[in-house]
């Protein structure tokens, strides 16, 4: 039975390829001309995900404006601190690229697609292993609760690899939804928030004793997960979980 005041998920896309994390330079001076990892792949990666998010649920660039958005990051953003740490640790002058600070929080992921977008609602960021399941939870909380017509959610994950590994590729994975009141074959709710919150009373389910997965660090999963879903042929609803978080999903009306 769909949810009273409900949220549901409108548009969903994913996006995975391998990608070249940019070396570091050997020679301090290779530093101004580097490429910025999160600037120059990252960030465009992951806006296009929103921008085929949006198509799926219909939404032109007018109808978005007015959207929230709250995106889900677990280190996606390493390959800058990298950057910033050997430069740092280097001998010799030093010399930063100004852009880099502009890409070395989480919340710049959230920033550059609000700008490239031009979302003016809310905007947050949520980082942790069970951000992707809780960047969904707290979409459809701010839906419910009338705070935003319609919210973008994101999520991004890239493992990064050493600086002195001689292969620097690694797979990116983003993921958008656009969650709206009358979402279409998806519904979420029941979203409980885990990860010790001191806001959220603990939970001493089974989930909550267990230890820390490196699965579960990729906050894509989620949305994977859900886009799997909605594209089976299952008729029953499901339940996303991540380090103590968990989400209903059921079929909505367009299912």
């Amino acid at each position: 039975m769909p949810p009273r005041n409900g949220a549901g998920v409108a548009g969903l896309a994913v996006r995975s390829a391998p990608h070249d994390v940019p070396r570091i330079p050997d020679d301090p001076a290779g530093f101004p001309r580097m490429p910025l990892a999160v600037q120059d792949t990252l960030g465009p990666e992951l806006t296009r995900a929103a921008e085929a998010a949006l198509a799926d649920a219909g939404l032109t660039r007018a109808e978005a404006a007015p959207m929230g958005c709250v995106t889900a990051s677990h280190h996606a953003t390493a390959a800058t601190a990298q950057y910033i740490a050997a430069v740092l640790d280097g001998a010799g002058p030093r010399w930063l690229a100004p852009q880099c600070f502009l890409h070395y929080s989480p919340h710049a992921l959230t920033g550059r697609l609000c700008i490239d977008l031009g979302l003016d609602g809310t905007a947050l960021t949520l980082t942790g292993p069970a951000a992707g399941v809780d960047a969904l939870g707290y979409a459809a909380m701010m839906v419910e609760s009338g705070r935003c017509s319609k919210v973008l959610v994101a999520a991004a994950h890239w493992p990064t690899p050493s600086p002195a590994a001689p292969d620097r590729t690694t797979r990116l994975t983003v993921a958008a939804a656009v969650v709206t009141p009358d979402g279409g074959r998806a519904r979420l709710t029941g979203w409980q928030p885990g990860g010790g919150h001191p806001a959220v009373r603990p939970d001493t389910g089974p989930e909550a004793a267990a230890p820390p997965s490196a699965e579960l660090t990729d906050v894509t999963a989620a949305l994977r997960a859900l886009a799997s879903w909605r594209d089976g042929d299952d008729g029953a609803g499901t339940q996303l979980t991540a380090a103590g978080s968990r989400l209903t999903v059921l079929p909505g009306s367009g299912r």
